[in-house]
């Protein structure tokens, strides 16, 4: 049975209850196969509902946040086909949402650098942290000032289009007199 302990825990406070050990058979589960005349059991220790303990030692946060990281990679490519084929995009924007590739394709070889040089995740290594986020900065200012740029040409574009209906309103108004 696993005790854990609490370090905040002091003399003065009473000692945690023990947990009753469990029945094995209650834990465990098998499920018996036959092949060749011969019965094969299988017994996998069930935590919940799962047949796997998620809290278990051999999972790691990092191994699943670079999993995670590389699935990623494949619904942000859709996006980024999906928007060059509508051409619905401001050029700068389109570029900026590109760009941000290349914070990923710099954030990884200096993660790598950062893990083997220093011994520690890039995050703790401020000059290549720094680094790599100002190409992410660069990628936000690439779609903003995209988004601006689309924003100035609607607003002008609306203020032509009003005054051109104007001015021809007041001709029709002119030769119909």
């Amino acid at each position: 049975m696993l005790t854990l302990q609490c370090p905040w825990r002091t003399a003065f406070l009473p000692p945690l209850p023990q947990s009753k050990p469990r029945n094995q058979k209650r834990e465990a589960f098998s499920t018996t196969r036959r092949r060749g005349g011969r019965s094969l059991t299988i017994s996998r220790i069930r935590c919940g509902i799962l047949p796997v303990d998620p809290w278990a030692p051999t999972i790691d946060s990092q191994s699943i946040a670079s999993q995670l990281f590389a699935v990623s990679l494949f619904p942000y490519l859709g996006f980024l086909y999906f928007l060059t084929k509508s051409k619905t995009a401001p050029k700068l924007t389109l570029f900026g949402f590109y760009f941000l590739l290349a914070f990923v394709g710099a954030t990884i070889p200096a993660g790598i650098y950062a893990k083997l040089h220093y011994g520690t995740s890039l995050s703790n290594v401020d000059w290549l942290h720094g680094s790599a986020e100002s190409l992410l900065t660069l990628t936000n200012l690439f779609i903003v000032l995209g988004l601006r740029e689309a924003l100035r040409k609607l607003k002008d574009g609306s203020k032509k289009t009003a005054t051109d209906d104007i001015a021809s309103e007041i001709k029709e108004n002119s030769l119909s007199r």
